[in-house]
Protein backbone atom coordinates (compact mmCIF):
# COMPACT_ATOMS: atom_id res chain seq x y z
CA UNK A 1 0.00 0.00 0.00
CA UNK A 2 1.10 3.57 -0.84
CA UNK A 3 1.79 5.58 2.96
CA UNK A 4 -0.02 8.32 1.50
CA UNK A 5 -3.58 6.44 1.42
CA UNK A 6 -3.54 5.97 5.06
CA UNK A 7 -6.75 7.81 5.66
CA UNK A 8 -8.46 5.34 2.96
CA UNK A 9 -6.77 2.80 5.13
CA UNK A 10 -8.30 4.25 8.82
CA UNK A 11 -12.02 5.25 6.77
CA UNK A 12 -11.91 1.39 6.18
CA UNK A 13 -11.27 0.50 9.58
CA UNK A 14 -13.65 2.93 11.26
CA UNK A 15 -16.48 1.69 8.96
CA UNK A 16 -15.93 -2.13 10.21
CA UNK A 17 -15.24 -1.19 13.74
CA UNK A 18 -18.37 0.98 14.26
CA UNK A 19 -20.26 -2.12 12.96
CA UNK A 20 -21.58 -0.83 9.74
CA UNK A 21 -19.72 -3.57 7.78
CA UNK A 22 -18.65 -7.14 8.94
CA UNK A 23 -15.99 -6.83 6.58
CA UNK A 24 -14.73 -4.61 3.48
CA UNK A 25 -12.09 -5.57 0.71
CA UNK A 26 -10.39 -2.57 -1.08
CA UNK A 27 -8.21 -2.33 -4.30
CA UNK A 28 -7.47 0.85 -6.08
CA UNK A 29 -5.33 1.91 -8.69
CA UNK A 30 -4.24 5.10 -9.78
CA UNK A 31 -2.39 5.84 -13.44
CA UNK A 32 -2.13 2.32 -13.66
CA UNK A 33 -0.09 1.54 -10.34
CA UNK A 34 -1.60 -0.30 -7.36
CA UNK A 35 -1.77 2.10 -4.60
CA UNK A 36 -4.34 0.13 -2.28
CA UNK A 37 -5.05 -3.70 -1.59
CA UNK A 38 -6.42 -3.87 1.48
CA UNK A 39 -9.26 -5.81 3.35
CA UNK A 40 -10.07 -5.26 6.97
CA UNK A 41 -12.68 -7.63 9.29
CA UNK A 42 -13.45 -10.97 10.26
CA UNK A 43 -11.60 -13.81 7.91
CA UNK A 44 -11.07 -11.04 5.21
CA UNK A 45 -7.64 -11.08 3.33
CA UNK A 46 -7.25 -9.69 0.19
CA UNK A 47 -8.24 -13.14 -1.60
CA UNK A 48 -11.09 -13.34 -0.40
CA UNK A 49 -14.12 -13.95 -2.88
CA UNK A 50 -17.46 -11.65 -2.47
CA UNK A 51 -21.07 -11.50 -3.77
CA UNK A 52 -20.44 -8.65 -6.75
CA UNK A 53 -24.15 -8.50 -7.05
CA UNK A 54 -25.28 -5.87 -9.54
CA UNK A 55 -21.53 -4.85 -10.08
CA UNK A 56 -21.84 -8.24 -12.45
CA UNK A 57 -23.68 -6.19 -15.00
CA UNK A 58 -20.88 -4.09 -16.92
CA UNK A 59 -18.99 -7.60 -17.16
CA UNK A 60 -22.23 -8.95 -19.04
CA UNK A 61 -22.87 -5.73 -20.71
CA UNK A 62 -19.41 -5.69 -22.29
CA UNK A 63 -19.62 -9.30 -23.57
CA UNK A 64 -22.86 -8.53 -25.74
CA UNK A 65 -21.15 -5.33 -26.81
CA UNK A 66 -18.31 -7.42 -28.49
CA UNK A 67 -21.06 -9.44 -30.17
CA UNK A 68 -22.39 -6.10 -31.29
CA UNK A 69 -18.96 -5.20 -32.35
CA UNK A 70 -18.21 -8.37 -34.56
CA UNK A 71 -21.54 -7.13 -36.64
CA UNK A 72 -23.69 -10.44 -35.35
CA UNK A 73 -26.35 -7.26 -33.96
CA UNK A 74 -26.72 -4.02 -33.75
CA UNK A 75 -27.74 -1.91 -30.54
CA UNK A 76 -30.84 -0.68 -32.71
CA UNK A 77 -31.98 -4.45 -33.50
CA UNK A 78 -35.49 -5.30 -31.62
CA UNK A 79 -35.14 -8.65 -29.23
CA UNK A 80 -37.25 -9.92 -30.68
CA UNK A 81 -35.53 -11.08 -33.75
CA UNK A 82 -33.42 -13.18 -31.65
CA UNK A 83 -35.57 -14.33 -28.84
CA UNK A 84 -39.45 -14.25 -30.35
CA UNK A 85 -41.07 -15.49 -27.20
CA UNK A 86 -39.98 -12.23 -25.79
CA UNK A 87 -41.33 -9.81 -28.27
CA UNK A 88 -45.35 -9.83 -26.77
CA UNK A 89 -47.25 -7.95 -24.29
CA UNK A 90 -46.15 -4.75 -25.22
CA UNK A 91 -42.50 -5.74 -25.23
CA UNK A 92 -42.19 -5.90 -29.26
CA UNK A 93 -40.19 -2.88 -29.74
CA UNK A 94 -37.76 -3.55 -27.00
CA UNK A 95 -33.94 -3.05 -28.78
CA UNK A 96 -30.94 -4.11 -27.50
CA UNK A 97 -29.53 -0.35 -26.14
CA UNK A 98 -32.77 0.00 -24.34
CA UNK A 99 -31.51 -3.17 -22.64
CA UNK A 100 -28.55 -1.80 -21.98
CA UNK A 101 -29.60 1.67 -20.81
CA UNK A 102 -32.93 0.85 -18.60
CA UNK A 103 -35.52 1.79 -21.08
CA UNK A 104 -36.89 -1.98 -21.73
CA UNK A 105 -40.05 -1.24 -19.79
CA UNK A 106 -40.79 -4.35 -18.01
CA UNK A 107 -38.19 -3.91 -14.42
CA UNK A 108 -38.73 -5.87 -11.85
CA UNK A 109 -38.46 -2.94 -8.98
CA UNK A 110 -41.98 -3.60 -7.44
CA UNK A 111 -41.71 -5.51 -4.47
CA UNK A 112 -44.39 -8.70 -5.38
CA UNK A 113 -42.95 -9.04 -9.42
CA UNK A 114 -39.46 -8.72 -7.72
CA UNK A 115 -40.53 -11.90 -5.17
CA UNK A 116 -42.03 -13.45 -8.30
CA UNK A 117 -38.61 -13.70 -10.27
CA UNK A 118 -37.19 -14.46 -7.32
CA UNK A 119 -38.79 -17.64 -6.84
CA UNK A 120 -37.70 -19.04 -10.06
CA UNK A 121 -34.39 -16.99 -10.12
CA UNK A 122 -32.02 -19.93 -9.56
CA UNK A 123 -33.97 -22.19 -12.54
CA UNK A 124 -32.27 -20.35 -15.94
CA UNK A 125 -34.97 -21.79 -18.24
CA UNK A 126 -37.71 -20.55 -15.50
CA UNK A 127 -36.42 -17.34 -15.07
CA UNK A 128 -36.43 -16.50 -18.54
CA UNK A 129 -39.89 -17.65 -19.82
CA UNK A 130 -40.94 -15.44 -16.55
CA UNK A 131 -39.54 -12.60 -18.05
CA UNK A 132 -40.29 -13.07 -21.31
CA UNK A 133 -44.33 -13.59 -20.42
CA UNK A 134 -43.96 -10.09 -18.05
CA UNK A 135 -45.76 -7.61 -19.17
CA UNK A 136 -44.32 -4.12 -20.01
CA UNK A 137 -44.85 -0.74 -17.78
CA UNK A 138 -44.81 1.58 -20.33
CA UNK A 139 -43.68 1.36 -24.27
CA UNK A 140 -40.00 0.59 -24.44
CA UNK A 141 -37.72 3.51 -25.36
CA UNK A 142 -40.53 6.48 -23.87
CA UNK A 143 -39.01 6.00 -20.35
CA UNK A 144 -36.50 4.52 -17.86
CA UNK A 145 -36.56 2.55 -14.77
CA UNK A 146 -33.74 0.06 -13.34
CA UNK A 147 -34.64 -3.65 -13.93
CA UNK A 148 -32.15 -4.92 -11.05
CA UNK A 149 -32.73 -8.59 -12.43
CA UNK A 150 -35.08 -9.12 -15.56
CA UNK A 151 -33.18 -7.38 -18.26
CA UNK A 152 -30.52 -9.33 -17.82
CA UNK A 153 -31.67 -12.61 -18.37
CA UNK A 154 -32.01 -11.48 -21.66
CA UNK A 155 -29.43 -10.08 -21.94
CA UNK A 156 -27.90 -13.11 -21.43
CA UNK A 157 -29.68 -15.33 -23.32
CA UNK A 158 -28.94 -12.78 -26.13
CA UNK A 159 -25.05 -13.74 -25.62
CA UNK A 160 -25.94 -17.15 -25.29
CA UNK A 161 -27.77 -17.13 -28.81
CA UNK A 162 -25.40 -14.97 -30.75
CA UNK A 163 -22.31 -16.68 -29.41
CA UNK A 164 -23.68 -20.12 -29.72
CA UNK A 165 -22.20 -21.16 -26.06
CA UNK A 166 -23.05 -21.13 -22.49
CA UNK A 167 -23.07 -17.40 -21.10
CA UNK A 168 -20.65 -18.73 -18.10
CA UNK A 169 -18.01 -19.98 -21.50
CA UNK A 170 -19.11 -16.75 -23.22
CA UNK A 171 -17.82 -14.59 -20.40
CA UNK A 172 -14.91 -16.72 -19.70
CA UNK A 173 -13.57 -16.30 -22.94
CA UNK A 174 -14.54 -12.68 -24.44
CA UNK A 175 -13.97 -11.29 -20.83
CA UNK A 176 -12.34 -13.26 -18.44
CA UNK A 177 -9.63 -14.34 -20.67
CA UNK A 178 -8.24 -11.09 -22.41
CA UNK A 179 -8.30 -9.45 -18.86
CA UNK A 180 -6.41 -12.25 -17.44
CA UNK A 181 -8.90 -12.72 -14.57
CA UNK A 182 -8.34 -15.94 -12.88
CA UNK A 183 -11.05 -18.36 -12.71
CA UNK A 184 -10.63 -19.30 -9.26
CA UNK A 185 -11.09 -15.64 -8.49
CA UNK A 186 -14.52 -15.10 -10.89
CA UNK A 187 -17.93 -17.36 -10.91
CA UNK A 188 -20.73 -16.82 -12.52
CA UNK A 189 -22.85 -19.39 -11.52
CA UNK A 190 -19.64 -21.63 -11.06
CA UNK A 191 -18.60 -21.63 -7.41
CA UNK A 192 -17.12 -24.88 -7.55
CA UNK A 193 -14.27 -23.60 -9.88
CA UNK A 194 -14.04 -20.83 -7.03
CA UNK A 195 -10.48 -21.14 -4.68
CA UNK A 196 -12.41 -20.51 -1.41
CA UNK A 197 -15.97 -19.93 -0.93
CA UNK A 198 -17.37 -17.17 -1.05
CA UNK A 199 -17.79 -14.68 2.37
CA UNK A 200 -20.76 -14.90 4.74
CA UNK A 201 -23.72 -12.70 3.72
CA UNK A 202 -24.79 -11.05 7.06
CA UNK A 203 -27.50 -8.85 7.64
CA UNK A 204 -28.16 -6.43 11.09
CA UNK A 205 -30.95 -6.74 13.23
CA UNK A 206 -31.61 -2.75 12.38
CA UNK A 207 -34.84 -1.70 11.33
CA UNK A 208 -34.92 -1.26 7.45
CA UNK A 209 -32.03 -3.64 6.59
CA UNK A 210 -32.70 -6.66 4.77
CA UNK A 211 -34.29 -9.75 6.30
CA UNK A 212 -32.02 -12.55 7.40
CA UNK A 213 -33.85 -14.94 5.08
CA UNK A 214 -31.99 -12.81 1.95
CA UNK A 215 -28.73 -13.23 3.27
CA UNK A 216 -29.57 -16.93 3.78
CA UNK A 217 -30.57 -17.14 0.29
CA UNK A 218 -27.41 -15.82 -1.01
CA UNK A 219 -25.27 -18.33 1.36
CA UNK A 220 -26.86 -20.69 -0.36
CA UNK A 221 -24.99 -23.21 -2.67
CA UNK A 222 -27.96 -23.44 -4.73
CA UNK A 223 -27.97 -19.59 -5.46
CA UNK A 224 -24.84 -19.60 -6.28
CA UNK A 225 -24.56 -22.01 -8.14
CA UNK A 226 -27.38 -20.14 -10.43
CA UNK A 227 -27.08 -18.56 -13.76
CA UNK A 228 -28.41 -14.54 -12.20
CA UNK A 229 -26.35 -12.39 -15.00
CA UNK A 230 -27.20 -9.04 -13.58
CA UNK A 231 -26.29 -9.86 -9.96
CA UNK A 232 -24.57 -13.31 -9.21
CA UNK A 233 -20.95 -12.68 -9.84
CA UNK A 234 -18.40 -13.53 -7.50
CA UNK A 235 -14.20 -12.44 -7.48
CA UNK A 236 -12.76 -10.27 -5.33
CA UNK A 237 -11.64 -6.60 -5.67
CA UNK A 238 -7.87 -7.04 -7.09
CA UNK A 239 -9.94 -9.49 -9.97
CA UNK A 240 -12.27 -6.38 -10.59
CA UNK A 241 -10.56 -3.96 -10.82
CA UNK A 242 -8.47 -5.60 -14.09
CA UNK A 243 -12.17 -4.67 -15.74
CA UNK A 244 -11.87 -1.18 -15.00
CA UNK A 245 -7.98 -0.96 -15.65
CA UNK A 246 -8.59 -2.13 -19.24
CA UNK A 247 -11.38 -0.13 -19.78
CA UNK A 248 -9.08 3.28 -18.52
CA UNK A 249 -6.09 1.77 -20.91
CA UNK A 250 -8.24 2.06 -24.56
CA UNK A 251 -9.51 -1.41 -23.46
CA UNK A 252 -6.63 -3.40 -23.33
CA UNK A 253 -6.36 -5.82 -20.96
CA UNK A 254 -3.12 -7.87 -19.74
CA UNK A 255 -4.48 -10.82 -22.43
CA UNK A 256 -6.28 -9.06 -25.19
CA UNK A 257 -8.24 -6.53 -26.28
CA UNK A 258 -11.63 -6.63 -24.32
CA UNK A 259 -12.90 -3.42 -26.40
CA UNK A 260 -11.97 -1.06 -29.42
CA UNK A 261 -11.20 2.41 -27.58
CA UNK A 262 -14.62 3.89 -29.95
CA UNK A 263 -16.64 1.35 -28.25
CA UNK A 264 -15.19 1.89 -25.00
CA UNK A 265 -16.10 5.92 -25.68
CA UNK A 266 -19.78 4.45 -26.46
CA UNK A 267 -20.12 2.55 -23.65
CA UNK A 268 -18.95 4.93 -21.16
CA UNK A 269 -20.94 8.24 -23.02
CA UNK A 270 -24.24 9.26 -21.24
CA UNK A 271 -27.10 7.84 -23.87
CA UNK A 272 -29.99 8.45 -21.05
CA UNK A 273 -29.51 11.42 -18.84
CA UNK A 274 -31.72 14.13 -17.66
CA UNK A 275 -35.07 12.09 -17.02
CA UNK A 276 -36.38 10.96 -13.36
CA UNK A 277 -35.51 6.87 -13.17
CA UNK A 278 -38.92 5.13 -12.33
CA UNK A 279 -37.33 3.15 -9.97
CA UNK A 280 -34.88 5.29 -8.22
CA UNK A 281 -37.00 8.39 -8.93
CA UNK A 282 -33.96 10.61 -9.24
CA UNK A 283 -31.63 11.05 -12.14
CA UNK A 284 -28.69 8.70 -13.00
CA UNK A 285 -27.23 9.01 -16.22
CA UNK A 286 -26.70 5.55 -18.27
CA UNK A 287 -23.68 4.22 -20.57
CA UNK A 288 -24.34 0.85 -22.08
CA UNK A 289 -24.47 -1.49 -19.01
CA UNK A 290 -22.61 1.18 -16.90
CA UNK A 291 -23.71 3.99 -14.82
CA UNK A 292 -22.08 7.44 -14.93
CA UNK A 293 -21.58 10.33 -12.57
CA UNK A 294 -24.23 11.10 -10.45
CA UNK A 295 -26.27 14.50 -10.60
CA UNK A 296 -26.97 14.53 -7.11
CA UNK A 297 -23.25 14.35 -5.63
CA UNK A 298 -24.23 13.62 -2.23
CA UNK A 299 -25.46 10.42 -3.09
CA UNK A 300 -22.23 9.81 -5.36
CA UNK A 301 -20.77 5.90 -4.96
CA UNK A 302 -17.56 6.78 -6.90
CA UNK A 303 -17.19 10.01 -4.85
CA UNK A 304 -18.42 13.74 -4.51
CA UNK A 305 -15.41 15.34 -6.23
CA UNK A 306 -15.34 12.51 -9.01
CA UNK A 307 -14.50 14.45 -12.80
CA UNK A 308 -17.50 13.71 -15.36
CA UNK A 309 -17.43 10.88 -17.23
CA UNK A 310 -16.40 8.47 -14.51
CA UNK A 311 -18.41 5.01 -14.70
CA UNK A 312 -18.90 1.76 -13.13
CA UNK A 313 -21.56 0.11 -10.95
CA UNK A 314 -22.38 -0.24 -7.32
CA UNK A 315 -24.03 -3.96 -6.03
CA UNK A 316 -26.82 -4.45 -3.82
CA UNK A 317 -28.15 -0.74 -2.97
CA UNK A 318 -24.62 -0.14 -2.33
CA UNK A 319 -23.31 -2.84 -0.35
CA UNK A 320 -20.22 -2.42 -3.04
CA UNK A 321 -19.35 -0.47 -6.20
CA UNK A 322 -16.42 -0.42 -8.67
CA UNK A 323 -15.97 2.56 -10.45
CA UNK A 324 -13.46 4.28 -12.89
CA UNK A 325 -12.37 7.66 -13.47
CA UNK A 326 -10.70 8.99 -16.60
CA UNK A 327 -9.88 12.44 -15.76
CA UNK A 328 -7.61 11.57 -13.11
CA UNK A 329 -7.04 7.94 -14.54
CA UNK A 330 -7.86 6.27 -10.98
CA UNK A 331 -10.23 2.98 -10.44
CA UNK A 332 -11.37 1.46 -7.50
CA UNK A 333 -13.56 -1.48 -6.27
CA UNK A 334 -15.15 -1.82 -2.83
CA UNK A 335 -16.41 -4.95 -1.94
CA UNK A 336 -18.22 -6.04 1.34
CA UNK A 337 -20.54 -9.28 2.90
CA UNK A 338 -22.73 -6.91 4.99
CA UNK A 339 -26.10 -6.09 3.98
CA UNK A 340 -27.24 -2.55 5.70
CA UNK A 341 -30.28 -0.36 5.54
CA UNK A 342 -29.82 1.08 2.04
CA UNK A 343 -29.43 4.93 3.53
CA UNK A 344 -26.76 4.11 5.66
CA UNK A 345 -25.18 1.94 3.02
CA UNK A 346 -25.01 4.83 0.29
CA UNK A 347 -23.50 6.94 2.79
CA UNK A 348 -20.69 4.47 4.12
CA UNK A 349 -19.54 3.50 0.23
CA UNK A 350 -19.73 7.28 -0.74
CA UNK A 351 -17.61 8.60 2.08
CA UNK A 352 -14.76 5.41 1.03
CA UNK A 353 -14.60 6.56 -2.44
CA UNK A 354 -14.54 10.35 -1.72
CA UNK A 355 -11.37 9.28 0.51
CA UNK A 356 -9.94 7.97 -1.73
CA UNK A 357 -10.60 10.79 -4.23
CA UNK A 358 -9.43 13.13 -1.23
CA UNK A 359 -5.98 12.12 -0.87
CA UNK A 360 -5.94 11.66 -4.82
CA UNK A 361 -6.85 15.90 -5.12
CA UNK A 362 -4.67 16.49 -2.44
CA UNK A 363 -1.36 14.54 -4.18
CA UNK A 364 -2.06 16.50 -7.33
CA UNK A 365 -2.82 19.83 -5.87
CA UNK A 366 0.60 19.59 -4.40
CA UNK A 367 1.96 18.61 -7.92
CA UNK A 368 3.19 14.87 -6.50
CA UNK A 369 2.60 12.04 -8.87
CA UNK A 370 2.14 8.33 -8.62
CA UNK A 371 5.50 7.41 -7.16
Amino acid sequence: MDERFQSVVAEVKNQVDSGIRPSIQLSVEWNGMPVVDYAYGADASTSSLYWLWSSTKPFVAVALLQLVHEGRASLDDRVSKFIPEFGCAGKERCTLIQLLTHRGGFPDSAPTLRRELFRCARRWEDALAFVCKMAASWEPGNARGYHPCSAWYIVGELIQRLDDRPLSDALDARVLAPLGIEHQQFSLGRPDRLSSPAMTVQTPTERGAPPQAEADYYNDIETQRALMPGASGISNANQVLKFYRALLADGRGEHGTLLPPEWVRRATFPHVVGIPDRTWLRDIPWGLGFHLKHVIPSLDDCGETATPGTFGHGGHFLVNTAWADPGKNLAACILSNGLTEPRTGMEAVSKLSQSIHDVVDSILRSGGTTS
